[in-house]
């Protein structure tokens, strides 16, 4: 069976990845979910040994009650998630103290345990640890390259699924995983190409004086695109995906891919974007600058997908 690695804790973002979870995937019955707390650790100054045996007593009640609150998180995700439909006996937990930090201890965790992909809320427990060092699911997309990610930004109220097709490995990634995910489920999936043109690459007064070539390159386009296409519909039918819930979209772009899929997918009432990382045009590792960080930054009340 699938597993998927849920990084949970107490704050609103978390419940969201949970509900999101239960509304998505819970009609699959080949997908175990593993809820995982990385308990944090107290401050350094705390193991001092001068400090500890001052304020033994209160130093161990506040290990306990960290250790309390990881089981009592644990608890509650896994109730909120049966009480939405999700199969109990498909549902396990997990706590582990924080080691190397909770980005790289999820990402450790998930590796070791083969598991499929990491869910995690857009923003975790605490604010300043955003402000300070940049937001645990930031650093998990970042850094966790190995692992398909799904973020959940906000509450996502729709099952419509928006997948980002093009040539490269990433994205063909990204298909695999939603398809095993989604099996067996009523989502509403639109497989979708945004063709860039001409003058993405050339001067807008080199391609002015040959305004045919626009259409020709376009058509190519189209051509070159269109296995692609036909291999992300039969991945998804081979999973189980109903070949009438999938449709599949080309459109004439412009010089900016992601505001071109942010503009559909807001357009057209999209909840969730699955893509890759970077595109076969853009072979750098993902960043905030790329097309799918940017995709990232703005996509409000959705989820994304990346591989």
């Amino acid at each position: 069976m699938a597993k998927l690695v849920v990084a949970v804790d107490n704050s609103q973002n978390s419940l969201q990845a949970l509900d999101y979870i239960a509304m998505m995937l819970s009609s699959n019955m080949n997908l175990v979910v593993e809820l995982l707390y990385i308990v944090p650790g107290l401050p350094p100054l705390f193991d001092d040994p001068v400090v500890r045996r001052e304020s033994k007593k209160q130093i161990e009640a506040l290990e306990k009650r960290n250790k309390e609150l990881a089981e009592t998180v644990l608890t509650e995700a896994r109730e909120r998630l049966v009480s939405k439909g999700f199969p109990k006996n498909n549902i396990k937990t997990h706590s582990q103290a924080k080691t190397k930090g909770p980005a790289r201890d999820i990402c450790q965790y998930a590796g070791t345990n083969n598991a499929r992909a990491i869910v995690v809320g857009a923003r975790g427990r605490s604010r300043l640890e955003k402000f300070f060092t940049g937001s645990v699911s930031s650093h998990i997309i970042e850094n966790c390259k190995a692992i398909p990610i799904v973020q959940v930004n906000s509450a996502v109220e729709t099952k419509k699924v928006l997948m980002a097709v093009d040539a490269s490995d990433n994205a063909m990634c990204a298909i695999d995983t939603a398809a095993e995910m989604l099996a067996g489920s009523d989502a509403e999936i639109t497989l979708i190409h945004t063709k860039q043109d001409l003058c993405s690459y050339l001067p807008d007064e080199v391609v002015s004086a040959a305004p045919e070539m626009e259409e020709v390159w376009q058509t190519k386009l189209e051509e070159q695109i269109a296995p692609f296409m036909k291999s992300a519909r039969e991945k998804l039918v081979q999973a189980g995906v109903s070949d009438k819930q999938i449709t599949s979209k080309i459109l004439a772009g412009t010089r900016n891919p992601a505001d071109d899929i942010l503009t559909y997918a807001r357009k057209n009432g999209f909840g969730s974007i699955v893509m890759g990382r970077h595109g076969s045009s853009d072979n750098r590792e993902f960043a905030l600058g790329g097309v799918a960080g940017k995709v990232l930054q703005a996509s409000a009340n959705m989820a994304i997908w990346f591989c």
